[in-house]
């Protein structure tokens, strides 16, 4: 049996296919957190998978936050499921039950504890040396305790005290137990990456809520032997956890094993994480069952990366799934319609000829016609164009139209053909509809070639000599040059006033140490500070002692530059 945890950071990320996600952790439980979908985004893609079950528990105030999810292959069907730790979203029989203790939380504690959709729990049963016995796997997603946010904190420590007395009471039941999932702790300093930045490391109170939930085993960890011992002395004397922290279990002094690195930084890259991301099992099954576990950094996809664990015993599937289960939902189930399905049917048929008969054709259709005979293509999409705004026209409001007698005939090629001086004896048309007016300052540049009262006359006599004023310039070629210019000078002094006004960001300095252009970041946090912006070392962020991680080097942005 090979069981997986995995913060996926938002199951629709995958762009492969959440079937194609899970395949290749060849797992038969993958436990996946923050899946950020609540049950109006759960979609039948995501929700029911080829050759798996699956059981979702949501967050129920906000959209888009929190969420666990677990997939059981068809040959691990559990015999029960039910969402949440406090038994108050149970509505069916098949649940896996044994609650706990609940005398420390009043009732709203424990709605809200399961308001945020952190816990989806299943029983299964497993074959261990021709025995038969229950299993029960715990998929988590441990809060985050906000440091801005102090009743966070204290939403945090009840969470993990919920979830201690139910999996506690499950084990005294006689059911073996896998807590796994995000639990937002780093235990000890070996699994963080920089432990003596962070003042009081041992005095969290998520690490001291570790140190009493797991088993402390004298050897865990070689180099600091001495004060683990003492450290386990003091919180708990006779190392009465339950539990074993299964990666450690096989790799008690291994370092540089995280789990979770910030993408805002790039830590990735240098392999500055923490380890938030665990297996626990209880400890007969961890000694007796476990034959390994260990974390896979090299799947990317999200900011953590899964961990998995091996078991010796087999798995045996329930005939069919517990009532828990997505597909059983209405929306998946066939027992729910659609709207669409009590509106009236259109004939596929008619519609398809209506549209044939109305709408025009495809653009590379027109655009090959155009291309071919430019005036008659127009023509043909002007026709087109006025019917179809003739079909679509609302009721009620007025239309445009063109007598039939001033037909356009122009297309975007007669804007840059040469007029001839005949066209002056011929009425205004369309095609010089369109043209931009005439203003002084386009002719200003021919003064000196051409009198301005030859342009200012009235009626026909303005067209013609418009025209020959045209002609005229077309054939000096030295006369446009001027025109040209003028307007490049007018473009530079627009920009030159606009980048004045409208600054970019400033040039970024280069880092001491590496030499190399700084990026530019902003404040973002409440405070004094909020909205600055500074400079920073472009390189991702590792520790001090790792030459290629960023350096050290700030500067604020001065606005007066």
């Amino acid at each position: 049996m090979k069981v997986v945890t995995w913060n996926i950071n938002g199951i629709r990320a995958f762009r492969g296919g959440i079937k194609k996600a899970l395949d290749s952790l060849d797992a038969d439980v993958i436990c996946i957190q923050e899946t950020k979908v609540t049950r109006d985004l759960l979609d039948e893609r995501i929700a029911i998978v080829d050759g798996y079950n699956s059981y979702f528990s949501y967050s129920r105030g906000r959209s888009g936050y929190s969420g666990v999810a677990t997939y059981c292959k068809d040959r691990a069907t559990p015999f029960a499921a039910e969402e949440g730790l406090t038994g108050l979203l149970v509505n069916h029989k098949d649940a896996v039950g044994c609650y706990g203790d609940h005398t420390e939380f009043s009732s709203e504690e424990l709605q809200l504890l399961d308001n945020e959709g952190r816990a989806v729990i299943t029983q299964h049963k497993i074959k261990c040396q021709d025995k038969e016995k229950t299993l029960t796997v715990i998929n988590v997603y441990c809060p985050r305790a906000d440091p801005e946010k102090p009743e966070r904190k204290r939403f945090k420590l009840q969470f993990y005290n919920l979830l201690q007395s139910r999996a506690e009471a499950v084990l005294k039941d006689g059911s073996h137990v896998i807590v796994l999932g995000d639990i937002n702790t780093s235990h000890r300093p070996i699994d963080h990456c920089d432990p003596s930045e962070i003042d009081d490391f041992g005095e969290n109170p998520g690490r001291k809520w570790l140190n009493g939930f797991l088993y402390s085993d004298k050897q865990e960890e070689g180099s600091d032997e001495e004060e683990h011992d003492k450290e386990c002395e003091e919180t708990d004397p006779l190392h009465g956890g339950k539990f074993v922290d299964t990666f450690r279990f096989f790799h008690p002094t291994r370092i540089n094993a995280f789990t979770c690195w910030s993408t805002l930084t790039g830590a990735r890259q240098t392999n500055y994480g923490t380890r938030i991301d665990y297996i626990f099992a209880d400890c007969q099954l961890a000694k007796e069952q476990f034959v390994g576990a260990d974390i896979m950094p090299e799947v990317e996809g999200s900011d953590h990366c899964p961990v998995w664990g091996q078991l010796s015993c087999s798995l045996i599937s329930s005939p069919k799934p517990p009532p828990f289960c997505t597909r059983y939902l209405p929306e998946f189930a066939g027992k729910q319609q659609k709207l669409s399905r009590f509106l009236v049917k259109v004939d596929q048929k008619s519609a398809q000829s209506e549209q044939k008969n109305t709408l025009p054709g495809s653009q590379e259709e027109e655009e090959r016609r155009e291309n071919l005979n430019p005036s008659g293509a127009a023509n043909i999409s002007v026709k087109k164009r006025s019917l179809t705004s003739d079909l679509v026209a609302p009721k009620g409001k007025k239309t445009k139209t063109v007598n039939a007698s001033s037909k356009p005939k122009g297309n975007l090629l007669a804007f840059f053909k040469t007029k001839n001086v005949n066209q002056c004896e011929k009425p205004l048309n369309l095609d010089e509809a369109a043209k931009p007016p005439i203003t002084e300052e386009v002719f200003s540049v021919a003064d000196t070639k051409s009198e301005g009262p030859e342009l200012i006359s009235d009626g026909s006599s303005q067209q013609c000599s418009t025209a020959d004023t045209d002609q005229h310039m077309n054939t000096e070629h030295s006369i446009p040059q001027p025109t040209v210019t003028q307007s490049d000078a007018k473009k530079g002094t627009s920009s030159v006033f606009w980048k004045s006004v409208l600054r970019g960001p400033p040039a970024p300095p280069c880092c001491k140490v590496h030499e190399e252009p700084c990026v530019l970041r902003t404040v973002k946090k409440e405070g004094p500070n909020m909205g600055k912006q500074f400079f920073v070392c472009a390189r991702p962020q590792g520790h001090a002692s790792n030459p290629e991680a960023r350096c050290n080097f700030f500067a604020w942005v001065d606005k007066a530059k």
